[in-house]
């Protein structure tokens, strides 16, 4: 565990361990005062896993030769080049 994190308020602790994945111990006494104006409502947390898909190494290679293609093209009938496989 981190040195630094031997103060933390038991709440804040007991966040820190849920997210760092560390055995967290049931707390007995709740210290944080309940606030006055109502009964207290349990509150909820909503925890999304990403999950990002990594594109395939084949598919950025070919876009890139599209790119690569397509530049060709548009700069050769900006320069008017003749190129003997094209139409223009």
């Amino acid at each position: 565990m981190n040195p630094k994190t031997a103060n933390l308020d038991p709440n804040l602790r007991q966040a820190y361990d849920r997210v760092m994945g560390a055995a967290t111990p049931q707390p007995t006494v709740s210290t944080a005062p309940q606030p006055s104006g109502g009964p207290a409502r349990p509150q909820t947390q909503v925890v999304t896993a990403k999950n990002r898909e990594r594109l395939s190494p084949i598919l950025i290679v070919v876009a890139i030769v599209l790119f690569l293609i397509i530049y060709t093209i548009i700069w050769a009938m900006v320069f008017k080049l003749k190129i003997p496989f094209l139409p223009f």
